[in-house]
């Protein structure tokens, strides 16, 4: 998880969704507007909470939020092999993107995933299709 400061030119544009059950914070997603997506930074959701749908109803936010902004898609970098990140977006409509189908916005953030000492070989680019730019 990235330190709260990174969040904050997200919040300012209205990008951290916040899931509430009984008052309590419960799960937050944390986007930011691209040019081609809307990307996903984090999606977390308390340990207690999960299996309750509290992510899939932040995805779902997500991708309203992305078709509000007119953009396609919405992309994020997660790792393969663990149970509730890819696994789990793949449930969700998320398709993994071969890294020839990575653009340079992509290049670029599993190039910081690997500077901050992240196994980039276990991690992979995924992307929901919101709409087509062709129809």
């Amino acid at each position: 998880m990235s330190p709260p400061e990174f969040y904050v030119p997200f919040q300012a544009d209205g990008l951290v969704l916040v899931a509430v059950d009984g008052g309590a914070v419960v799960g937050f997603a944390a986007c930011q507007a691209c040019a081609d997506a809307l990307h996903l930074w984090e999606l977390a959701v308390r340990h207690d909470a999960q299996g309750r749908g509290v992510g899939r109803a932040l995805l779902d936010a997500v991708a309203v939020l992305a078709r509000r902004r007119g953009l396609p898609a919405v992309t994020l970098s997660t790792f393969r092999d663990i149970p509730w990140n890819a696994p789990f977006y793949a449930r969700c409509g998320f398709a993994e993107m071969a890294d020839g189908e990575m653009n340079a916005r992509l290049r670029i953030i599993r190039e910081r995933e690997a500077s901050l000492g992240l196994d980039v070989a276990n991690r992979c680019a995924m992307r929901l299709a919101i709409w087509s730019p062709s129809g």
